[in-house]
């Protein structure tokens, strides 16, 4: 059975990126839940520790994510961040597009994720991103 309102959905997962809550996005996965990156695959345990390691990474972070479609337990969103990486004090933009699969009670239990990352204001990363 599909979530019941994904766009409300994904405007909760963008929620908890704004408020950099690393807690609440790893509790958005089931504990068996596998993410692919384009030809990595994190396991359970790396999915559950990337949120916490994501924000202890950046500052300065900006991001709207988009629903764009739902179909039976599948959720697609886009994002479009800005933020600065600690480490070089660079600062990036980001465009990136996830599918969701998403049980009933709104936990994540599989995702596909596709981005592409540059050095801010280089060129627009989307058609809506001006």
């Amino acid at each position: 059975m599909p979530y019941p309102d994904p766009a409300g959905w994904v405007k909760q997962v963008e929620t908890l990126y704004r408020a950099y809550d690393a807690e609440g996005v790893s509790a958005l996965y089931t504990d068996d839940c596998t993410t692919r990156m384009g030809s990595r695959v994190l396991t359970p345990e790396e999915v559950h520790a990337h949120p916490q390691e994501w924000f202890d990474s950046l500052e300065d972070y900006e991001i709207t994510r988009t629903f764009r479609a739902a179909y039976d337990d599948i959720i697609i969103s886009e994002t479009l961040a800005h933020y600065t990486v600690k480490e070089d004090g660079k600062r990036y933009s980001e465009f990136g597009v996830d599918i969701y699969w998403v049980n009933d009670a709104g936990k994540i239990y599989h995702k596909h994720t596709c981005e592409i990352v540059e050095p801010y204001g280089l060129r627009p990363l989307t058609d809506h991103d001006h």
